[in-house]
């Protein structure tokens, strides 16, 4: 572990269904010696626990396929794995990993996982103040579904101690991801709070994967980028004070530049002074970022600071249903008669089903659906009316789409119906909710797999 020693690291995904084909690029051309997959993002977490409601497992079932991809190479060039994909069943996902190992003929892989982010139980027991609401836990009754803690760095560090090549975390926070291979690989404590702020600062960057390669960035005649099908993702060379350079694999498409970097940098953080990680806290007012060749960018100068007393917990509420139905009209007057189909349906869901009128919205897609563009309501060609309506069951969701049904029969006339798939459906709502417990609450446990 010298100090002139610089590490490779590489982000293999950005969200559970990011493109695997992305990742494979960075295994087999890479030159990495890890590579890291963001499986989880507050929605997966949230529907993670319908799912498992549903008989599919708790765990990221879409990393298979991504393992299945990379594994090849990351054996054959010597690259250690991290995955947040435990979500509720590290065990599950750790056996998973086993299984695809044993098929692929690499069952002398050694396979990590880390257990006791699962703290629901607690959270009922103690009933804490939820911090979007402030009020108590027990407020939720029975729509709260159950509470994952964000994991730091310290259990993955010790997975890698113990020779792991593959470590499955539950809700590992994504910087702490990266974190842990520059910790074990230079030997940091975990009190030294500039190397942990600069750390992290550099995961923050790279977690959301080609956001900072270009995907998310590009603007056509503002922000021209190359190549955007078959976008590079970030790769980074760290040196053993926190520096590090932020490249891609040469010939692959997207664009990395101080612009990239600086929009991938605010991106989430709130404050940039005090940008809160299980680990520790990144100063971002003084970081430096500089242009060092093409799609090569130094990042130097973050801060650090001790981390809080507490870890943040999220918190997965069911609330309701959402029923979506959608309605093309075309010719003159569209927008017109989309409005009296909106007019004809909200009397209906209100007078027959029993909406309020706050429970329902009507859209205008391409007139002002985001936005209201002031267009000339007469020059309108073409028009999508879409009718959301809230509720607390699905058979109630349901009435939605019937209501939108009706209208090509018993509606305004030019209206063209979607063929059944697209015509809309029900959603589950999933809240996500925030909490946090002090430190020492959550039993973090490393496993190993057999």
């Amino acid at each position: 572990m010298g100090s002139s020693k610089t590490i490779r690291i590489g982000a293999g995904s950005a969200h559970e269904g990011d493109d695997v084909y992305g990742a494979q690029t960075l295994a087999e051309k890479g030159n990495l010696d890890y590579i890291v997959f963001d499986c989880q993002s507050e929605v997966a977490l949230s529907k993670a626990y319908t799912r498992r409601e549903n008989g599919i497992p708790g765990y990221d079932i879409l990393f298979e396929a991504k393992l299945r991809k990379v594994l090849p190479a990351c054996v054959d060039r010597g690259t250690r794995i991290i995955a947040n994909a435990g979500i509720l069943d590290p065990k599950g996902a750790a056996d998973a990993v086993m299984k695809v190992c044993r098929e692929l003929g690499y069952g002398h892989l050694k396979v990590a996982y880390v257990s006791g982010g699962d703290v629901t139980d607690q959270l009922r027991q103690e009933n804490p103040t939820i911090a979007d609401t402030t009020a108590p836990l027990s407020a939720f009754g029975n729509a709260f579904l159950g509470a994952v803690a964000y994991g730091g760095a310290r259990e993955i560090v010790a997975a890698l101690a113990e020779s792991a090549d593959i470590v499955i975390t539950p809700r590992a926070g994504d910087s702490e991801q990266y974190l842990a291979a520059m910790i074990h690989e230079f030997g940091w404590s975990f009190d030294d709070w500039e190397k942990m702020g600069r750390g992290l600062g550099l995961g923050h960057l790279v977690e959301c994967s080609a956001q900072v390669s270009g995907g998310c960035y590009a603007d056509p005649g503002r922000k021209d980028v190359e190549g955007l099908d078959r976008l590079g993702f970030p790769i980074l060379e760290v040196e053993a004070d926190g520096s590090a350079v932020i490249t891609k694999v040469e010939g692959t498409g997207g664009v990395i530049n101080e612009q990239t970097c600086r929009e991938q940098l605010v991106y989430e953080i709130g404050d940039p002074a005090r940008y809160i990680h299980a680990d520790a806290i990144v100063d971002f007012t003084t970081t430096r970022i500089t242009q060092v060749g093409p799609d090569r960018v130094r990042i130097e100068g973050t801060g650090g600071k001790p981390k809080t007393d507490t870890v943040k917990v999220g918190l997965a509420v069911r609330e309701g249903y959402i029923g979506v139905g959608r309605l093309l009209f075309g010719g003159v007057g569209a927008l017109e008669k989309a409005k009296l189909a909106a007019e004809i349906c909200r009397r209906q869901l209100m007078d027959r089903h029993g909406f309020s009128e706050d429970r329902l919205r009507f859209d205008y897609i391409g007139f002002n659906a985001l936005f209201d563009w002031g267009t000339d309501p007469a020059a309108v060609r073409e028009v999508e009316l879409r009718v959301s309506g809230r509720a607390l069951t699905r058979g109630e969701a349901a009435e939605v789409i019937g209501a939108v049904s009706l209208l090509p029969c018993n509606g305004p006339a030019g209206v063209f119906w979607p063929r059944p798939t697209d015509q809309g459906g029900i959603e589950e709502i999933m809240g996500y909710y925030s909490t946090f417990l002090p430190h020492g609450d959550v039993k973090y446990q490393v496993h190993m797999a057999d």
